[in-house]
């Protein structure tokens, strides 16, 4: 009997484990997430700001790209307009990657590289706080509302997806444009993925995820380049922040702090 039970022990053992710190973990950071989103959704609604300032605001960002030599997206626009497959590739991106990679990104990591979730989980709650200090300061409102300046609502014109009704316009702020949130997501999960996945050719397309990401907000008429580079730089100081915390609260394997140099070499 013994010998039996010492095998169903050495059974058990040998099963993956499914959840890596049990159901309690897994819950707690499930509902962290729940709240994390609620809250960053309705915050959202909240940091509409002022209509004419929201206007104002995109064309400075227009006159800025224009001074920079980078006010090209109606160019990127007409490309995708002038090819059915590039528009439906840009919208079905731009609509659902966004959420849909995401979260499947975070439960993957979880459950596959748990070790380092938290440190990345940090870098996304960071980013999301930062973010919605940019709404409440910058209200911004996207290209696809400038249409005195030539651009077009792709979405609404070519897959009927109407922000202004229904929950989308329930959940979402048409004056979220600065900065890039999609950008900066994608330049988490896209790095994260690189360094985290074994296979080298899966890792290598991970580093495009951000340039489709990236081309689909544009052509949409979504975002403006510069609200990109501004999520590029969003993607930046969150990571600062969550180095900052793995400081204190080290969440990291040793191996992986000593490559942030948050730990001596042995």
């Amino acid at each position: 009997m013994a010998t039996l039970a010492s095998a169903r022990t050495r059974e058990r053992a040998k099963r993956p484990v499914v959840l890596p710190k049990g159901w309690p973990d897994f819950l707690l950071q499930l509902g962290l997430f729940v709240i994390a989103d609620i809250a960053y959704e309705l915050s959202r609604t909240l940091a509409k700001g002022d209509l004419a300032a929201a206007f104002v605001h995109a064309q400075n960002v227009v006159s800025v790209e224009r001074t920079l030599g980078i006010f090209t997206e109606m160019d990127v626009q007409r490309f995708a307009l002038s090819h059915q497959w590039v528009l439906d590739v840009a919208n079905l991106t731009y609509f659902h990657a966004h959420f849909a990679v995401t979260t499947v990104f975070m439960f993957w990591l979880y459950l596959r590289r748990n070790d380092h979730y938290y440190f990345v989980r940090n870098i996304v709650f960071a980013s999301m706080v930062i973010a919605l200090a940019g709404y409440f300061l910058y209200p911004t409102a996207p290209p696809r509302m400038l249409t005195n300046v030539g651009f077009i609502d792709t979405l609404e014109k070519t897959a009927n997806i109407n922000f202004s009704s229904g929950p989308i316009a329930f959940l979402s702020n048409p004056f979220a444009a600065v900065p890039s949130v999609h950008t900066c997501f994608s330049l988490i999960i896209g790095t994260s993925c690189f360094f985290l996945v074994r296979r080298t050719a899966v890792r290598l397309t991970w580093l495009l995820y951000p340039c489709l990401i990236v081309f689909s907000i544009v052509a949409t008429g979504n975002h403006f380049w510069l609200d990109a580079i501004l999520g590029a730089m969003l993607a930046a100081v969150a990571l600062g922040v969550a180095w900052t915390i793995e400081r204190y609260h080290p969440t990291l394997p040793a191996s992986a702090r000593r490559r942030l140099h948050l730990e001596p070499a042995a």
